[in-house]
């Protein structure tokens, strides 16, 4: 698959140029989620741009969570916060080449996109800024060894899980008759979004429970319901379970709204779908992608 070698390559580059050694390798993982996301052969640009921005996600997320000092998370979100190559300056050294490629994709994204694609890059650029802002703010809570309330926690973290962000890349395949509409309100973060946040982020923190997190990590939803409420671990899980059933009736609830954003409210149900996929039986495939292997194979490698 032409699109796979040259995602790879890209990948390459970033990975090789910026020599972040502590950063999670997933572009397996990250364009098989886009795939799953995107799988229609004529959807290569949402696709491409869907594995870009979780790579860089991940990246941005490693850092604050596993590497930078609270010294280092502030100017890294100052700097992305101006979104110039003037603010170079203001980075510790092992982050400015990482800033550079950063502002070089987004530019590369602006310049790859067909004219006849109505899409406004900067909806995607206030994406990965918020996403920033939250992940500040969770280093924020670590360092001042900060226990949030499960609601703060929740409504934080649903959107530091790269969802909004995902789901305003995910619009470039929306048609050009609705394709402002649909990125507007998309990039408004409307309960679609914060559902399929919560989704995700509800998946993610019941298989880092069961895996054991990392003690850098700010507490997860799971650590904080038993804390609030002094619950064992099997009724934190449970009552967690129930809120996911409250989502997915958001999402399914959602379907019977505006009509015309239909097919863009199906895109952004597709990404809670595809949790399950990659969090199946609380496990979770893109940190750990042995339970990805066979479904890679199958999809990739073997022939039809």
């Amino acid at each position: 698959m032409c699109e796979g070698r040259w995602f790879t390559r890209w990948w390459k580059h970033i990975y090789d140029n910026i020599g972040l050694s502590y950063i999670r390798n997933r572009v397996v993982e990250s364009y098989t989620w886009a795939y799953v996301i995107y799988y229609e052969r004529c959807f290569e640009l949402p696709r491409i741009i869907i594995a870009k921005m979780m790579l860089l996600i991940t990246i941005l997320d490693d850092t604050y969570d596993t590497h930078g000092t609270i010294e280092d998370c502030r100017k890294l979100h100052e700097a992305v916060q101006r979104w110039d190559e003037s603010a170079i300056s203001l980075l510790p050294e092992y982050l400015k080449k990482f800033y550079i490629e950063l502002l070089r994709t987004f530019k590369n994204i602006e310049g790859e996109m067909p004219i006849d694609i109505n899409y406004d890059i900067y909806h995607l650029k206030k994406a990965i800024q918020n996403n920033v802002t939250g992940y500040l703010q969770e280093a924020e809570w670590s360092h001042k060894n900060h226990k949030p309330r499960f609601i703060d926690q929740v409504n934080l973290t649903s959107l530091t899980v790269g969802a909004p962000t995902v789901c305003v890349s995910m619009m470039t395949g929306m048609g050009d008759t609705i394709m402002k509409q649909a990125l507007k309100w998309t990039a408004d973060v409307p309960d679609v979004v914060v559902a399929t946040g919560k989704i995700v982020r509800y998946m993610n923190d019941l298989a880092a429970f069961k895996r054991g997190k990392c003690n850098s990590d700010v507490a997860s939803s799971v650590d904080c319901y038993i804390n609030e409420y002094s619950v064992t671990r099997d009724v934190a899980i449970a009552r967690i379970d129930a809120l996911m059933e409250d989502e997915w009736r958001t999402l399914n609830q959602a379907r019977f709204g505006n009509r015309v954003l239909l097919p863009a409210m199906q895109r952004i149900i597709s990404l809670a779908l595809s949790a399950s996929f990659i969090y199946d039986n609380m496990n979770d495939a893109y940190t750990a992608s042995e339970h990805l292997e066979k479904t890679i194979e199958r999809l990739f490698i073997e022939p039809m």
